[in-house]
C-alpha cells in the first residue's frame, strides 16, 4: 500500500540522537499509521545504521535505511530521500531533535491545502535550562523570515508535497549550509506560500560545548552571505552597526565566560561575527 507520508531523516554519524528521535516518530505514527520512516545513511562511520536496524527490527515500524554514500553533504542527502521516497507527502526532521506527537498528522494536514509547510521548534526539553534561550526564541515560536520579509522553514522541521520538490529541483546541493534557507528563497520567488502548522512542534536540540555553538554560529554568519546574493542584495554589504554592537556585548560580557550559559552566548556571539565578516572572502565559491 502506498503510505500516506514518508518521513525523511538525514544522518551522518547519528548513533547518539537517533533512537530517540525513532521513538518520538513511533509515537507520532499513532496519528498517521500508513506512513513511512527513511533514514538516509550519509556516509556514516558510527554505529548509526545498525541502531536504526535494530530498533525497527525492535519495534516492527516502517523504517528503511537508504544509502547516500556518493556524495556528502545534509541537501544531498535530502535529495536522495525524497527520490527514494513512496509518498506524495515529504516530511523531514533530524536525527537528534524529537518531533511532537502530532507533528506527522499535523504537517499532513497543513500540506491537504498547502504545497510547503512548517511548524514551531521548541528548546526546552532536549537542552540544559542554561542555554534553552542560546538563540533566542523568536526564530522558532512563529514563521521565520529573512530580513526582507522571505519567509523559509527549519530544515529540522519542514514538509513538501512531492510536486513543489520536483519544480523546484530539490534541494541545491552547493548549499551545505543553509539549504532549507535556500529553498525557501526559491519557492518565494516562485510564489510557493510557505503554510504555518502551529501543532507540528519539533523539540529542538542545540549545540552545547564551546566549539559547536562557535562553529555552528560561524558557518551560519558565513552563509548569510551567500543567501543575500541569493535574494539579489549585494554580499559584500556589512552591517557596520550591528557588527559594532555585537563586538561591544562581546566585550561587555567577557566576564560571562566562566558560566556555562555565559561561555555558550559569548561563543554563538563571536561565532556570527567571524563568519559574517569572514564571507567577505571568496569562500562562496
Amino acid at each position: 500500500m502506498k503510505p500516506s507520508a514518508s518521513v525523511i531523516i538525514p544522518m551522518h554519524n547519528g548513533a547518539e540522537f537517533i533512537r530517540q528521535q525513532l521513538d518520538a516518530l513511533l509515537v507520532s505514527l499513532g496519528g498517521a499509521p500508513e506512513t513511512e520512516i527513511l533514514v538516509i545513511d550519509n556516509r556514516s562511520t558510527d554505529p548509526g545504521p545498525g541502531v536504526v536496524k535494530e530498533w525497527g527490527t525492535r519495534t516492527g515500524a516502517p523504517v528503511r535505511i537508504v544509502p547516500a554514500h556518493d556524495k556528502a553533504g545534509e541537501p544531498h542527502a535530502r535529495n536522495v530521500g525524497f527520490q527514494a521516497a513512496h509518498s506524495d507527502t515529504i516530511l523531514y526532521c533530524d536525527a537528534d531533535d524529537a518531533v511532537s506527537p502530532a507533528w506527522i498528522s499535523a504537517q499532513a494536514r497543513a500540506l491537504d491545502s498547502a504545497r510547503y509547510a512548517t511548524g514551531p521548534l521548541d528548546t526546552h526539553q532536549l537542552n540544559d535550562p542554561r542555554i534553552v534561550d542560546l538563540r533566542g526564541q523568536a526564530l522558532f515560536k512563529s514563521l521565520p523570515e529573512l530580513p526582507d520579509g522571505t519567509p523559509f522553514a527549519h530544515g529540522c522541521n519542514i514538509g513538501f508535497q512531492r510536486n513543489t520538490l520536483e519544480e523546484l529541483d530539490g534541494f541545491d546541493e552547493t548549499y551545505l549550509i543553509a539549504c532549507d534557507i535556500e529553498i525557501g528563497v526559491r519557492a518565494a520567488r516562485a510564489g510557493i506560500d510557505l503554510a504555518w502548522a502551529p501543532e507540528a512542534l519539533v523539540n529542538y536540540r542545540l549545540r552545547s560545548d564551546f566549539k559547536g555553538v562557535y562553529r555552528q554560529a560561524r558557518a551560519y554568519g558565513r552563509s548569510r552571505r551567500r543567501i543575500a546574493e541569493a535574494l539579489g542584495q549585494d554580499p559584500r554589504r556589512v552591517d557596520v552597526a550591528q557588527q559594532a554592537r555585537r563586538v561591544g556585548w562581546l566585550v561587555r560580557h567577557t566576564p560571562g565566560l566562566r558560566d556555562f550559559g555565559g561561555r555558550m552566548k559569548w561563543a554563538w556571539v563571536a561565532g556570527q561575527v567571524t563568519g559574517e565578516l569572514g564571507g567577505r572572502l571568496p569562500w562562496q565559491r
